[in-house]
């Protein structure tokens, strides 16, 4: 029986993605968040770090955060229409399932490093390593890592702008800051 519940409102989960080919400078990297996760984890030494976790991301929630710039996020660097058309393409393309999907993500956390596996709407299963900070609070874990996803791996299109002008790269990186909480008794 799972001993922590994922704190939705305490935790963050960042997506990057980034432009390239010739006309790449027009195009916008882009921030997109995670809303709406829930999630589950069992602790296999009773009170320590490792342990498996199991969270669904619901595709409906999903947000364009703004535009990358020098290392920050500009809110305002897109039109509400073009963050709409964004959020349909990537549904579309990256994950070809509607806004009623999920992704579920199955984590096995070792002492030092974890393994990541997401499963997407198409039936695909990517495994990805990463080397999480696990801090232990009195009311249960905090747990941030970066890894790196790959659009190809998980089944996506090739992304790309009007007329080839520039594409979405293969690479996204996936920026995670989980809050995990004492399953209450």
């Amino acid at each position: 029986m799972p001993d922590l519940v994922l704190d939705d409102a305490e935790s963050r989960v960042r997506l990057h993605t980034f432009a390239e080919g010739l006309f790449a400078r027009l195009a916008h990297d882009l921030a997109l968040g995670c809303t709406r996760l829930r999630g589950s984890a069992v602790r296999a030494d009773g009170d320590g770090v490792r342990g498996t976790a199991e969270l669904e991301v619901p595709l409906a929630g999903i947000v364009v955060l703004g535009v990358l710039a020098g290392g920050r996020i500009d809110e305002n660097g897109l039109a509400p229409n073009d963050k709409r058309d964004a959020l349909a393409k990537m549904r579309r393309e990256v994950f070809h399932a509607d806004e009623s999907a999920v992704v579920r993500v199955r984590v096995t956390l070792g002492d030092e490093s974890a393994t990541v596996v997401l499963a997407t709407p198409n039936g695909r299963e990517v495994p990805v390593r990463t080397r999480p900070t696990v801090l232990v609070t009195p009311a249960g874990l905090r747990v941030t890592a970066t890894l790196d996803v790959s659009l190809a791996a998980i089944g996506s299109d090739p992304v790309k702008g009007p007329m080839g002008a520039f594409k979405v790269k293969d690479r996204v990186e996936v920026h995670v800051d989980l809050v995990w909480t004492l399953q209450p008794a």
